[in-house]
């Protein structure tokens, strides 16, 4: 179901190019904008998206730009929203899903601050409820929305990049592909994938030994 809503999705991107940068705008926006980013597929859409930037079908920098500036704003909404419902209406108010991992990032940001909204964009389950701690903790705008830029900066390209170097791959490789090339870019992918796996425990090791910090 979702693969064909992506690929359907895909399609109309195909066919409406000038669409391309609003569209991207909207599913960044969607993505960051508090709790809706787990009801919306967005990241398979971002990634279909970087697919076709990579096949040269669409023009990369106004999609860029408009990834940059819907995560910016999607992070800013929630922000602003949690400043004006006040904390217990945000509380009142959560999916019952979110609200233990609301919980926890109330107390990473009380501890880190600016670093906890800037590292939150990038990790899934916090993405979802960064704005509304920050609101929450009362952080200040200026602080906010420095992290949010800057975090956004970096965000919408590495979103991207997966389906831009696939879609890149694809068009190199052609529809008659040499085995050689085949092998050479499922060995790439099997280090990379060995690598990924060998560094995610030390990273996870690594954030659970701060906020243990933190904490105490």
């Amino acid at each position: 179901m979702l693969d064909d809503w992506s690929a359907a999705f895909g399609a109309w991107v195909t066919a409406n190019a000038a669409w391309a940068a609003p569209a991207t705008f909207l599913i960044a926006f969607l993505e960051s904008f508090p709790v809706v980013s787990i009801l919306v597929p967005s990241t398979a859409l971002l990634l279909g998206i970087g697919a076709l930037l990579g096949s040269g079908l669409v023009s990369p920098w106004p999609v860029l730009l408009g990834c940059v500036i819907g995560g910016v704003l999607g992070d800013a909404a929630g922000y602003w929203l949690a400043r004006w419902v006040g904390p217990h209406a945000v509380r009142r108010r959560l999916p019952r899903s979110c609200r233990r991992i609301y919980a926890w990032s109330v107390v990473v940001f009380r501890r880190w601050g600016w670093w906890a909204v800037f590292f939150g964009r990038f990790i899934g389950p916090m993405r979802a409820v960064t704005p509304l701690a920050a609101g929450v903790v009362g952080m200040r705008n200026s602080a906010f929305q420095s992290a949010n830029i800057l975090s956004a900066l970096v965000w919408a390209p590495l979103i991207l990049m997966p389906g831009s170097v696939g879609g890149w791959l694809a068009r190199q490789i052609g529809p008659d592909p040499n085995p050689l090339t085949l092998a050479a870019l499922f060995g790439a992918a099997l280090f990379a994938w060995i690598g990924y796996q060998r560094l995610r425990p030390l990273v996870s090791a690594w954030m659970r030994q701060r906020l243990a910090l933190g904490r105490g």
